[in-house]
């Protein structure tokens, strides 16, 4: 449909697949309160369309290339900070410390390839250190992570 063609009272509908893709469940729900959408759809071949889109292979690729940009973004972005607290509170490390689960196999790959403080997302998504030891090195911190997400199938 097109905007020319939206009569006069009219409320438009419109899913938004792409934006669901990587984004919280809860999210979706939330959204009906503010567009005043209360029609469920019934087609069929939109179920089926839906059901497409919801392939895991898929998710997991979009979860990909929406961690990688917000990965991305991030060292972009801090690159020149020493503050921790700036670091972590950094919006584009905080969306990847949302993607959770999502998330944790990706972080694993990424601090594998290149240690950074990356590792830090891997404390707050476990609520948990990979070791009490004070003088850690984020190199060392990384190397435990890795082979504690290998051991437990996250890798």
């Amino acid at each position: 449909m097109q905007l020319r063609d939206i009569k006069q009272g009219w409320k438009p509908v419109t899913i938004a697949v792409g934006l669901m893709s990587g984004v919280p469940v809860g999210m979706y729900a939330s959204v009906d309160q503010y567009s005043k959408i209360d029609t469920v759809l019934t087609n069929h071949s939109t179920s089926r369309y839906i059901a497409e889109v919801n392939d895991p292979s898929e998710l997991m690729m979009n979860g990909k290339l929406v961690f990688e940009a917000l990965e991305s973004s991030w060292k972009k972005e801090t690159r020149f900070l020493s503050s921790v607290k700036g670091i972590i509170e950094q919006r584009d490390f905080q969306s990847i410390v949302a993607m959770g689960a999502q998330a944790v196999p990706l972080i694993g790959q990424s601090i594998e390839a290149e240690p950074s403080m990356l590792v830090w997302a891997l404390n707050l998504i476990f609520k948990g250190k990979i070791s009490a030891k004070k003088d850690l090195t984020i190199e060392e911190a990384c190397k435990l992570w890795v082979k504690e997400l290998k051991r437990q199938g996250w890798m």
